[in-house]
């Protein structure tokens, strides 16, 4: 069997590697318009000597459970506890910022009010997790940030998401998370080089290739990349792009797909994270290694994340989620920098020096990406319409037998996370293979 893969991230890689070594006489062309395999799961680790600034995924979330860590360990990769411990950079009225839990009261009363709306809203299949907060204090901004249905753990905010897609996400009890030494991006790429070494001329890869143009019937298909420079004739295709590419219509269908489809495209949207990473040469003693802390913004309205880890203790990460990435992906980079710094500075009395090497994303603009993972958005409909929750399961469902979609987007349980993307991957290249489990 010849299968076409569109896309070199954890799906596409993780599909290869099922569909390649289950026969010797399997073989996969593999299409990614990027230089090199990873997708999502980006590593810079050149714009800040000695750190490795994962762009993308974070960490290796559920680590007892998620393939990945496996993965670290048969390739050699070192990783260390996510250490967490949330504070408040709180403004006081005469000006002063103090540090406060953040199950400090009213934050949490905030908090509280949004996973109470959850609650209620997942029995629904189309509601959304909770209205849209005012925003119009210290404890509503903070609440809303720091609420584990926040855009920090969603990319969207609580008002753009229905409550029962998030109901079926899969959690483990006690189960740590687990930073990859040299980048999580790093190991995902070096996942991908693998697969060459180990199956040689039975996969033909094309970097910087785009596709444009998927023709299919129920007996195989053809793909063309964007140039034309490329045709590949297969029995199928495993398409793993992100859900918000085909909705552009980056890639055309020939014949078009049906209207369920293109509703998927719209309804499992990607929403926005940014981050930053800016190395320094004095920081105040209150900035803790191990800890995140929160900082509101004023214009644009929002919340910054950042951090520091004990292992590199001398660099500042920065996160921004939801509708605030958003605008700060549509400010220029440097204003972006020079606005968090700022506030920083007032946050700790200018006691912050930096030194040179920064680093920031842009995932809105990336236009192999446009936008950071998925969720499922409210697009209309009444509360007991299955239309939106059912657009995951109407993903997974292969066009004319022979087109295959997958991804984090496809999984229920761990959808925006980099194990729900390889367990897509695997499970899509076994159903292409015709193996039942």
């Amino acid at each position: 069997m010849h299968v076409v893969i569109i896309g070199g991230g954890a799906a596409g890689i993780a599909a290869a590697h099922t569909i390649l070594g289950s026969s010797k006489s399997h073989k996969v062309t593999l299409f990614e318009s990027r230089g090199t395999y990873g997708g999502r799961a980006l590593t810079d680790d050149t714009s800040i000597s000695g750190f490795a600034f994962d762009k993308g995924c974070q960490y290796i979330q559920d680590e007892k459970h998620n393939p990945w860590t496996a993965i670290a360990k048969e390739l050699g990769f070192d990783t260390f506890p996510e250490k967490v411990d949330d504070v408040l950079r709180r403004e006081e009225e005469d000006g002063k910022f103090v540090d406060e839990k953040t199950t400090a009261e009213p934050v949490k009363e905030v908090s509280d009010a949004i996973e109470a709306s959850y609650e209620e809203a997942r029995k629904q299949p189309n509601v959304i997790v909770a209205r849209k907060p005012r925003l119009d204090t210290q404890a509503e901004m903070f609440g809303h940030a720091v609420s584990e249905f926040g855009p920090f753990t969603e990319s969207a905010e609580v008002y753009q998401y229905i409550a029962a897609d998030r109901a079926r996400v899969v959690s483990y009890e006690g189960d740590g998370n687990a930073f990859v030494t040299r980048g999580l991006g790093t190991l995902v790429r070096a996942y991908g080089l693998e697969l060459k070494k180990r199956f040689g001329d039975r996969i033909t890869e094309y970097f910087q290739t785009p596709v444009g143009i998927v023709r299919y019937t129920g007996s195989g298909v053809t793909v063309v990349s964007r140039s034309g420079g490329k045709t590949v004739a297969a029995d199928a295709v495993i398409i793993t792009v992100p859900t918000s590419v085909l909705a552009s219509g980056a890639i055309a269908f020939d014949p078009p797909l049906s209207k369920e489809y293109r509703s998927v495209f719209n309804i499992l949207r990607l929403g926005s994270y940014k981050k930053l990473a800016l190395k320094c040469n004095r920081i105040p003693d209150e900035l803790e290694v191990d800890t995140n802390y929160y900082l509101i913004e004023t214009e644009p309205e929002g919340v910054w994340k950042y951090y520091r880890l004990s292992k590199t203790p001398d660099v500042l990460v920065v996160h921004a989620a939801g509708d605030f990435a958003m605008a700060l992906d549509g400010m220029a980079d440097k204003d972006v920098f020079a606005l968090f710094k700022k506030t920083l500075q007032e946050a700790y009395e200018g006691l912050i020096a930096y030194a040179p090497g920064k680093a920031i994303t842009n995932w809105s603009r990336d236009p192999d990406a446009l936008g950071a993972y998925s969720y499922t958005a409210m697009v209309g409909g009444g509360p007991s319409d299955p239309t939106a929750l059912n657009a995951r399961i109407q993903l997974k469902k292969p066009v004319s037998g022979t087109v295959h979609f997958t991804g984090e987007a496809a999984s229920l349980g761990f959808y925006g996370t980099l194990s729900g993307a390889y367990d897509e991957g695997v499970a899509t290249a076994r159903a292409v293979l015709g193996v039942s489990g």
